[in-house]
């Protein structure tokens, strides 16, 4: 009886719990059997992490956090949103914090949206009942005139995306008003007032998505790419849907936060739309600008099953790859696949293990061996109250040493931010999770920094955040150049020789920290973190590279302070 006893018991103790997002944007779980995951050499966290914060009742974390340097220190701190409440965090502690009207889901994004040379913070919220507002801080944590906007209280749905759309150096707001049956796609300026007597538009459901923002058909002017519950919309500029568009899909294909990537494929300087559907035949599609499959696309989703994964594209030796996911439980099963841009799956995927994905996933060489690795969450929570952060080697050769890390409490929906939070030049991964307890006491949401404790540049980062960047529009050139590059009239920066044959020297007036230099598919093929002051000279060899036309970026600690091309002979 004893020994009956003890079976039930261990086996009770491996009930796992398995995390879905509901119709109501609240997360609930169910009970699986799971295995016991080895607890040896588990990671330990840097000094004062994680951090615990009051969570929401209902309304749980999406995409993760935001990095950023606030505090002008050269390291970047975590700026996050929850519950009724906004933080930036140093890794030394708070920074500040602002109060909320309604509940914050998405993390903020951020850009230089008044033209002033200093970035600024976008959050949104929502909630029921609803209280959605649009906030714009500074850097310090100060609400910027004409902000927070409203739109009778409406919820706005998922995160804002931050483009310069008239070229006039203040980068306009993109945003989603939750209205049931239809929805609308706004436009704002950085006062707060509307981009034109165009916008908004008025969708036919629910938005879906965070908006993406590109020139998608080539034409010289920026799209607005947006999806309601129902349909994928391509907007211009003028408020009118570009031709093709709205494509209907329901109920064979439907959305619900898997906001769309654009990339251009084949060269034609027109951009593809990558992203993923549920409903009662759910795909991964690429789409071409005019709404027509692309390639070998679309992808039907294993099983039917449904999934809410926003897809990652990087480019890596020239070639196009593209991931994205599936939600699964404690069966070994396919649950993350990589694909070229053909639809052809790439070498080492799809990835087979147990618990699944509906996260974004980041990628970069956290391991300094040359070679970029996938990183991601999960749906999964042990008996032990842990989550799972998984960093798999793009080769099929496994999970890297030390992998997975078990932060408390769930990862599911949200990711991994990579960066330098402490300012020591070593890499970080930053990644929120938090608890689930249904009211039976308060949930805290967790915010874990684990170090590498290898060489961190932005050259190792390919896709380190929520859509690629902290302007969130998913557009892979605006992920490799780090948009928009801001240069202050007393910044005089001289590249020479140019034609260039071995050495290039960089003669400044003010500090620059790094160097990074794009070929022309837009692919990172240098970096060097340099700190010459004053009018120092840098010298730079690029013996390495081949002959052609390079973009050279040159980062100062706080932002990027000047961009030039160069021919190498």
């Amino acid at each position: 009886m004893i020994f009956s006893l003890l079976v039930f018991l261990q086996s009770h103790g491996q009930l796992w719990q398995k995390a879905y997002l509901k119709d109501n944007m609240q997360v609930g779980t169910s009970y699986i059997n799971g295995t016991q995951v080895s607890m040896e050499n588990k990671m330990p966290q840097m000094t004062g992490f994680p951090k615990v914060f009051p969570a929401n009742p209902s309304f749980k974390n999406m995409r993760n956090l935001t990095l950023t340097d606030v505090n002008n220190d050269n390291a970047e701190d975590i700026i996050f949103a929850t519950d009724s409440k906004i933080y930036a965090c140093s890794y030394q502690g708070l920074l500040w914090e602002q109060t909320l009207t309604g509940t914050a889901i998405y993390p903020p994004s951020v850009g230089d949206v008044n033209g002033d040379g200093q970035d600024e913070i976008v959050q949104v919220t929502g909630g029921q009942p609803a209280n959605g507002r649009i906030y714009v801080f500074d850097k310090q944590g100060n609400v910027l005139n004409g902000w927070p906007v409203s739109f009778n209280n409406n919820w706005i749905i998922c995160a804002p995306a931050l483009s310069d759309l008239d070229n006039d150096g203040k980068m306009e707001i993109i945003v989603n008003e939750r209205i049931s049956p239809a929805g609308k796609t706004h436009i704002l300026k950085y006062d707060g007032s509307s981009f034109s007597a165009a916008w908004p538009v008025t969708l036919d459901g629910i938005p879906a998505v965070t908006p993406s923002v590109g020139d998608v058909d080539g034409d010289g002017e920026k799209d607005i790419v947006v999806c309601s519950t129902k349909s994928r919309y391509v907007f211009g500029l003028n408020g009118q849907p570009k031709q093709g568009f709205p494509l209907t899909t329901a109920p064979n294909q439907s959305y619900s936060y898997q906001s769309p990537v654009l990339a251009d494929f084949n060269g034609d300087n027109k951009l593809e739309i990558t992203g993923a559907t549920h409903g009662d035949a759910p795909q991964f599609y690429v789409m071409n600008y005019d709404n027509s499959p692309y390639q070998q696309w679309p992808v039907g989703v294993p099983n039917s099953s449904w999934t809410y994964s926003t897809p990652t594209v990087v480019k890596i030796n020239n070639q196009w790859q593209i991931f994205m996911s599936r939600p699964i439980g404690s069966d070994t099963l396919d649950m993350l696949y990589g694909w070229d841009d053909s639809g052809n799956m790439l070498t080492g995927f799809p990835i087979v293990k147990s618990g699944g994905l509906e996260g974004y996933s980041s990628v970069a060489d956290i391991d300094n061996d040359n070679n970029f690795e996938i990183i991601f969450g999960s749906n999964l929570k042990d008996n032990n109250g842990e989550g799972f952060i998984h960093a798999y080697n793009m080769d099929g050769t496994g999970e890297l040493s030390g992998f997975p890390l078990k932060p408390k409490g769930f990862t599911f929906m949200n990711g991994v931010c990579i960066g330098d939070v402490n300012g020591d030049a070593l890499t970080d991964l930053v990644a929120l999770s938090y608890s689930l307890n249904f009211g039976t006491e308060p949930d805290s949401v967790y915010i874990n920094v684990y170090e590498m404790n290898t060489p961190f540049s932005k050259s190792k980062v390919l896709w380190g955040t929520y859509k690629g960047t902290n302007t969130r529009t998913g557009l892979w050139t605006e992920t490799l150049l780090n948009a928009p590059v801001q240069v202050t009239s007393d910044v005089k920066i001289e590249l020479y020789p140019n034609p260039v044959m071995d050495v290039l020297h960089i003669k400044n007036a003010a500090e620059i920290s790094g160097i990074t230099i794009f070929d022309a598919t837009g692919r990172i093929v240098f970096y060097r973190s340099v700190i010459p002051v004053g009018n120092a000279v840098a010298e730079v060899n690029l013996n390495s590279l081949a002959g052609g036309v390079y973009h050279v970026v040159m980062s100062g600690k706080t932002r990027q302070v000047g961009n030039g091309v160069i021919i190498k002979l």
